[in-house]
């Protein structure tokens, strides 16, 4: 969110933007998903624990295929939430939450003037708030199907054989206007 918004106010300042599995590419409050407040998704963020991390990385981000490896990741977060700055981090996550909901940019692509290479897991399911969605909501959204939908100029999907295990696709937006990047 934040190259496309910087790439949207100092095009100037930006030759290409390469996005690899952003957030704010799904409109989920048009999509039916329930607002909730900061100090909603704060609450949440606190009650946080090894077990609650490790299964939302495990459906999320490894489509299942979980390795022992992977729990460093997790240990890496628990420890955020369990440290000194404990409020500060579940805080902070809030009013990303808050943000990915209410300030989505897929409505702005259509004005970046550079080149935008997208990288995106095509087993990615990423779904903000998904907890409180209509059960027909949860894990029927993802980032490939909203952002392919609304992407200016046209664009075409290949795989990667970079990213084999996300199963990581990429999204070339090609404009007349612009080198392609």
């Amino acid at each position: 969110m934040l190259a496309a918004r910087y790439a949207l106010l100092y095009p100037g300042e930006v030759e290409q933007v390469v996005l690899v599995n952003p957030i704010g590419l799904e409109d989920w409050k048009s999509l039916g998903v329930p607002w909730r407040s900061v100090d909603a998704w704060y609450a949440s963020e606190m009650q946080a624990t090894a077990e609650s991390i490790r299964q939302y990385e495990q459906a999320t981000y490894y489509a299942e295929q979980w390795r022992a490896e992977y729990d460093r990741w997790v240990e890496m977060l628990v420890g955020m939430y369990r440290g000194p700055g404990k409020e500060l981090v579940a805080r902070n996550s809030a009013l990303l939450y808050d943000m990915i909901y209410s300030q989505p940019v897929l409505y702005e692509f259509g004005r970046i003037e550079n080149p935008v290479l997208l990288m995106i897991g095509q087993k990615d399911n990423t779904a903000i708030g998904e907890d409180a969605a209509p059960p027909e909501l949860r894990r029927s959204s993802g980032i490939i199907r909203a952002s392919a939908a609304r992407l200016p100029g046209g664009f075409r999907t290949r795989p990667s054989s970079s990213f084999p295990s996300s199963g990581m696709r990429r999204f070339r937006i090609r404009r007349s206007s612009t080198r392609r990047c």
